[in-house]
């Protein structure tokens, strides 16, 4: 309908405490061709029948359950749109966007260790403050791109209303896109419409369960605050770390009047 990004959520971080190598860094492996989506919400005439949401408020999180810590954190700056069909919700699109930038770990519940996990986080992705104004702003936003949706029931004038909301289960899938490199997930979610079934005008989406996403297929990690590799490091941090991270994310949007009638 996220995101939908992104996700994803996401959204990757890390649990390392290391300090910065002393060590010449390594430069960082050649990104994938696949581009960053762009940081604005595209544009383009929604098709007859459809009406753009717009993301006012929600929040990605993640979860690495490492074996020897569990780390978690989030962020809350999403953008993005849906392009619904209460008609025929198959034939909605969208995309939701995560701020990667703005994510914090909130692993430790001490202000002081989170924030230097944040920042390795951040340095990760290489969208902390002293990346390199480049890479922040290839890198400072995670996307995910909704191709395809499978909606029950397909259309909204069929799902029961109960307190003034209509509920809808789909299967989103898309590419995600984060750091560069794009990978395809498919993410059950829930759907709360408000208004008309013809013309709602407010939607919710959450994720039903978290998207798995791979740090090394996206490029992310160990990295020093300008970006350079980070030798050993992964196998410094041991059982801290993992490759699987689970991401979840809910936005809110409202609509506009359909572009056509």
């Amino acid at each position: 309908m996220k995101g939908i990004v992104p996700l994803c959520l996401v959204v990757l971080s890390s649990g390392c405490e290391e300090k910065k190598s002393a060590a010449p860094p390594a430069p960082p492996p050649p990104q994938a061709t696949s581009s960053v989506a762009a940081t604005s919400v595209p544009k383009e005439a929604t098709p007859p029948g459809t009406t753009r949401f717009s993301m006012v408020m929600g929040k990605a999180s993640f979860l690495i359950d490492a074996p020897l810590e569990k780390i978690k954190g989030a962020s809350d700056e999403l953008r993005g749109s849906l392009d619904i069909n209460p008609k025929d919700l198959n034939a909605s699109r969208g995309a939701i966007m995560v701020r990667l930038s703005s994510l914090k770990t909130q692993t430790f519940g001490e202000m002081e260790k989170d924030a230097a996990q944040t920042e390795h986080a951040r340095n990760w992705m290489e969208v902390g403050p002293e990346s390199s104004a480049d890479a922040r702003m290839k890198y400072e936003w995670a996307t995910f791109t909704i191709a395809t949706i499978v909606a029950t029931p397909t259309s909204l004038s069929d799902a029961k209303e109960e307190n003034g909301a209509r509920v809808i289960k789909a299967k989103a899938s898309g590419d995600l896109s984060i750091h560069g490199k794009t990978s395809t997930k498919t993410v059950p979610v829930t759907v709360t419409f408000k208004g008309p079934p013809d013309a709602p005008t407010d939607v919710a989406i959450k994720t039903d369960e978290p998207m798995r996403v791979s740090m090394k297929e996206h490029g992310v990690m160990p990295r020093d605050a300008v970006g350079g590799f980070l030798n050993g490091a992964l196998e410094r941090i041991g059982k801290k770390i993992d490759d699987n991270v689970q991401v979840s994310f809910e936005a809110t949007a409202k609509g506009a009047m359909p572009d056509h009638p």
